[in-house]
């Protein structure tokens, strides 16, 4: 037991201080374990430590995709950097020359002040998507937490895909909170949506979707769903992340390839994934980009993408625009056929075919972390992804490849998947 005091400023009399038995951080860790996501991931830590593979930490990378946990190196089938822009000596040129011009960090949040490379970026970006104006936000996540509260607010309807990645979920609930009707769409398809909107009065009223779906690599039908929330008055907002600089003319993402257009959605991109940079940002018009300067809490709150980054940026801008975007992405594409057929042959079912992101259906938790480590092992590295991130019993193996993948490494992953069948079985296509 242990027992403090001090002395009383005023009567030089010892002060009284409570007797600590146990501190409040103890105390607060142990409240959390009641915590029904906290005790299932400590259950899955207890029964498979070996096998549970998250939270690892890299001692070294190359160029190639390889990755060293220690002593043990694998092929990383695990990085959604799919251009191999963080490879790239143009774009480690860029942030290195960035930080000599504005150093580490440009100090202050951009509603007071922006460096002229945020200016440059977002002027670089609605140059390649051909739309009027695009707003820069830390991450996807703080976009969509800080947007979506923006855009639907008091007696509005926002309609958010059951499927959509947690990041609209969770900015759904802060309007909701605000006053938003929040109404959740499955599956997410015109017809469904139809059937919410009926239902619902509004004057204004938000369709909130993925483009690429994280986890399975496939979309939902983006331009249906624009059609019918246009047809009631709405607008799409689109977070397409997954399909930032992979699909649609020069990479401007999956909704520019179903939509033709994007002057007229909320397309949310990534600056991180493809790009290998940091950050995320906003289509929108001119006049649209000033109100949510003033609305969105977390562009105002939540800090300033690191000036290098920005100029690392404007130079991924002008590759995607350039003739060298379709030689990075035909090796990319080549990458997801040849795994693809090579999952076929091995009647393994899968979830996505034109992504890179391709997910090998497991089902049960404990055989998920299984086949992870069982891989790990032999030399790859892929994630492992359970529960809560997947339904219960919808475990997968998420591949995520990379255009400076090799092929010989893509063939020796789809042995490794051969031999791991003779191990443990896996579902059938």
């Amino acid at each position: 037991m242990l027992k403090l005091q001090s002395q009383d400023r005023h009567n030089g009399s010892p002060a009284r201080v409570p007797t600590v038995s146990r501190s409040a951080m103890d105390r607060l860790a142990g409240r959390l374990t009641d915590d029904g996501t906290v005790r299932f991931f400590l259950e899955m830590l207890d029964q498979f430590p070996d096998a549970h593979l998250k939270d690892l930490v890299a001692q070294d990378v190359d160029a190639e995709r390889h990755i060293r946990f220690g002593d043990h190196t694998v092929i990383n089938f695990g990085s959604d950097s799919f251009l191999g822009f963080d490879q790239d000596p143009r774009v480690q040129r860029a942030i290195a020359d960035g930080m000599k011009k504005w150093g580490t960090h440009n100090g202050s949040s951009r509603a007071f002040c922006s460096v002229q490379a945020n200016a440059d970026a977002e002027a670089s970006l609605a140059r390649w998507l051909g739309v009027e104006d695009t707003l820069i936000f830390p991450s996807v996540t703080l976009a969509n937490l800080g947007l979506l509260p923006a855009l639907a607010g008091a007696h509005d309807v926002l309609v958010v895909d059951r499927l959509a990645h947690n990041s609209i979920h969770e900015g759904a609930k802060i309007a909701q909170a605000e006053g938003a009707v929040v109404k959740k769409m499955s599956p997410c398809t015109a017809d469904k949506l139809r059937g919410v909107l009926a239902k619902e009065k509004a004057e204004s009223c938000v369709v909130a979707v993925d483009g690429v779906y994280s986890m399975a690599g496939c979309s939902p039908p983006l331009a249906e769903l624009d059609q019918m929330a246009r047809a009631h008055g709405g607008v799409l907002y689109i977070d397409d992340a997954h399909g930032t600089g992979i699909f649609g003319p020069q990479g401007r993402g999956m909704a520019a390839r179903e939509l033709g257009r994007l002057d007229d959605v909320l397309m949310v991109g990534s600056l991180s994934k493809a790009f290998s940079c940091m950050g995320g940002f906003v289509t929108c018009t001119n006049d649209l980009k000033l109100f949510l300067k003033m609305k969105s809490n977390s562009y105002i709150f939540g800090g300033p993408v690191p000036p290098p980054y920005l100029e690392a940026v404007c130079v991924v801008c002008d590759i995607l625009m350039s003739p060298e975007y379709d030689r990075i992405t035909a090796r990319l594409h080549q990458h997801i056929q040849r795994l693809v057929a090579g999952l076929d042959r091995l009647n393994l079912k899968t979830l996505g075919r034109e992504a890179p992101i391709v997910a090998v259906l497991v089902r049960d938790e404990e055989t998920t972390l299984r086949a992870g480590k069982w891989l790990f092992d032999r030399g790859y590295y892929l994630q492992s992804v359970i529960f809560p991130a997947v339904p219960f019993n919808g475990g997968v193996l998420r591949i995520q490849l990379n255009a400076n993948h090799t092929s010989e490494a893509v063939d020796g992953l789809l042995n490794a998947l051969a031999d791991l069948k003779k191990e443990i079985r896996l579902p059938a296509s």
